[in-house]
């Protein structure tokens, strides 16, 4: 499920989540070494492949987790610069296959996709599925094996994959405590047998986030400008003075 955190910062806000894991509708033969809950965190906006943060919290545990966000940010003068220059490209200018929104991680899973699809004549089945593209079966897992040993993965992507000029990044701690019944609702509790359940508490960590924001403080017209000014307080010159220097050179040069 896709879960929104708001924007409190204290533990007893955020998201709070109690598990009924059910060990009992496992199998016997399951290889499960443990039961529990797998969390993952990451961008709405990315596909969960490389920027995705994976937690596990077992049974009569609660797990809290703190959410440290990072925000980069980038000013619309940037979108003057070519994205060779300035390497990062903004939500709408690249246009991607599987979403409306160009992020960094996407463009890879995408471009990961492509190189499956070449080599191996399908895509894994955790991929975005497409109406022309075939599914990996038994078949292909030699395919695959050598795909990822020989590692063409990492070829390089056409187009590139450029990092976001606005982003979020997120870091996480997390705290492991006991599970004690008595903390919780007893209409959440109802009466279960804690050994069948696990506790989940996500919140943001800091009432406050670091922003960081890329800008353009100066262009060529600009850099003319203050360098020009700065030369003719310093030394009296200016570019018509220049100017006047070229042509009297070229023209001692050129006389006979």
């Amino acid at each position: 499920m896709d879960i929104n955190i708001n924007a409190s910062s204290h533990e007893g806000s955020g998201l709070l989540v109690v598990f009924n894991v059910e060990p009992s509708d496992y199998p016997p033969w399951a290889l499960t070494p443990s039961y529990g809950a797998k969390v993952l965190i990451n961008d709405p906006n990315d596909y969960p492949e490389y920027s995705v943060i994976y937690k596990r919290v077992n049974t009569e545990i609660s797990l809290d987790i703190k959410v440290q966000p990072h925000v980069f940010d980038a000013d619309d003068s940037l979108r003057r610069i070519p994205n060779t220059y300035r390497g990062c490209a903004f939500h709408d200018e690249i246009e991607l296959k599987h979403t409306d929104r160009y992020s960094a991680e996407t463009c890879t899973t995408e471009c990961k996709m492509r190189s499956y699809l070449k080599y191996c004549g399908c895509v894994p089945y955790k991929y975005p599925q497409e109406t022309t593209t075939r599914i990996c079966e038994f078949k292909d897992l030699g395919c695959l094996s050598n795909f990822r040993a020989k590692k063409l993965s990492g070829e390089r992507c056409d187009p590139l994959c450029y990092l976001e000029c606005r982003d979020k990044q997120y870091r996480v701690t997390n705290d492991i405590m006991p599970l004690v019944a008595d903390l919780y609702p007893d209409d959440v509790m109802n009466n279960r047998n804690t050994s069948e359940l696990t506790a989940l508490q996500v919140y943001f960590d800091r009432p406050t986030c670091n922003c960081y924001k890329q800008m353009l403080l100066m262009d060529f017209t600009s850099l003319i400008a203050t360098y020009g000014g700065i030369f003719s307080l310093s030394f009296g010159a200016s570019l018509h003075t220049l100017f006047e220097v070229i042509f009297l050179t070229l023209n001692t040069i050129v006389s006979p």
